[in-house]
């Protein structure tokens, strides 16, 4: 097959994101000999990672991220009527770019990934016949219906996202029915998609986990025992809302609680673009560390005692949860948090909607060892059986040789 992949960011091995998916998306159905191309945005320093990727794709374009600006508010553009998260990405350069591609390579299928780069295979003048496939990583309106919920009685912050839902809403659901096929990352997600447009074309292929780096670390861990104090661990991309929330929601109502019973347990927040609230965290509290983006994030998870996913907003699968349990670190996280993992709250996680939940559940094991090393060496071997990035992009390239048959 020959297969255009659209990214608004650059996918690499080492990022804690989403875009890690796309990475293993396009070395994979690569390594099986398919001739793979990337348009995406992208930023100067991260040419390293573009020369990377040289290796798999055979056809990289990229331009400048769209400017940032005051114009970009919660309702929207101002000079636009796209809402927020299109506008934020909007580029007829990028229109250009992916018509111009797919006209000069003879591109099969154009697989848009994250649906606001969708608006490239949607009502875009200079596209040429191709399959489009959007890869829906959360579903943005139904995110901002669960912000509406938590935000609760804080009318302020609840009238900006009710005035941008019903646009958002259209635009979304317009886009996915105009395409060729919708992916969703699990099986609520599908649920959601269809309940709003019951006629679309839509597929669950899961996130996926590299095994052997982290599970190399794991070894290394269970051989050498601990080398520093407790640790408990967040990971995330923080410019998402929901990961900013989770991290500031954990601070304020679990940390104390926690700190009180463990005085000398830290705190590790990972991550690329963390929050300048976030960076001042340290100034107040020395037990709490954030790394910002670091090259590798399985070192990070191999001395920490738990890992933390205090997800309250938002969709899609968090594979992040999936990279720690491969490093064998038991994962505290919310219902929201563990959506399309198998799990078993008990036996291979534990799963706490709520502050004093976590904080029972992180309690017990920090203070049971033997209780932690099970669900540890349970969310391993599932995560193992389940969810290796080979098992994953199979079903994935059976749904694209469909479209094309």
């Amino acid at each position: 097959m020959n297969i255009l992949f659209l990214s608004p960011h650059v996918p690499h091995a080492q990022v804690a994101s989403g875009s890690i998916i796309i990475y293993h998306r396009i070395r994979l159905l690569a390594q099986r000999g398919h001739r793979i191309g990337l348009a995406v945005f992208a930023d100067e320093h991260e040419e390293p990672y573009l020369k990377e990727l040289r290796e798999y794709v055979s056809d990289i374009a990229w331009l400048k991220p769209p400017r940032r600006g005051h114009r970009h508010s919660m309702t929207g553009c101002l000079f636009c009527r796209l809402p927020k998260p299109f506008c934020a990405c909007r580029s007829p350069e990028m229109q250009r770019l992916v018509g111009q591609m797919i006209e000069r390579s003879k591109y099969e299928i154009a697989i848009a990934e994250f649906t606001p780069m969708g608006q490239y295979l949607y009502h875009n003048p200079y596209l040429p016949a191709v399959r489009r496939v959007i890869s829906c990583h959360s579903c943005l309106s139904q995110s901002v219906q669960r912000t509406l919920r938590i935000a609760g009685n804080h009318a302020v912050r609840k009238l900006p996202l009710r005035l941008r839902l019903p646009a958002l809403t259209r635009l979304e659901f317009a886009m996915y029915q105009s395409a060729d096929l919708v992916l969703a990352l699990t099986p609520q997600e599908k649920t959601v998609l269809l309940q709003e447009a019951p006629n679309l074309a839509v597929a669950v292929i899961p996130y996926g986990v590299e095994i052997a780096p982290f599970a190399h670390q794991r070894q290394i861990r269970q051989k050498e025992g601990r080398t520093v104090a407790q640790r408990i661990i967040i990971t995330g991309y923080f410019r998402h809302d929901q990961n900013r929330d989770a991290v500031t929601w954990f601070i304020h109502n679990v940390w104390p609680l926690l700190k009180k019973q463990h005085p000398k347990l830290e705190c590790y927040i990972v991550g690329r673009s963390p929050t300048a609230e976030m960076l001042a965290l340290p100034r107040h509290d020395r037990q709490i560390v954030v790394t910002g983006e670091v090259d590798d994030l399985a070192p990070y998870l191999a001395q920490s005692d738990v890992y933390v996913c205090p997800v309250r907003l938002g969709a899609g699968f968090r594979g992040r949860i999936l990279q720690a349990m491969a490093a064998g670190v038991p994962v505290v996280t919310t219902t929201l948090g563990s959506e399309g993992i198998p799990a078993q709250t008990g036996n291979n996680i534990v799963v706490a909607d709520t502050a004093p939940l976590q904080v029972a559940g992180i309690n017990l094991l920090l203070s049971d060892p033997v209780y932690r090393q099970r669900i540890a060496d349970n969310a391993f071997n599932m995560v193992s059986r389940r969810f290796a990035w080979q098992n994953v992009v199979t079903p994935l390239e059976r749904e694209l040789q469909r479209l094309i048959r």
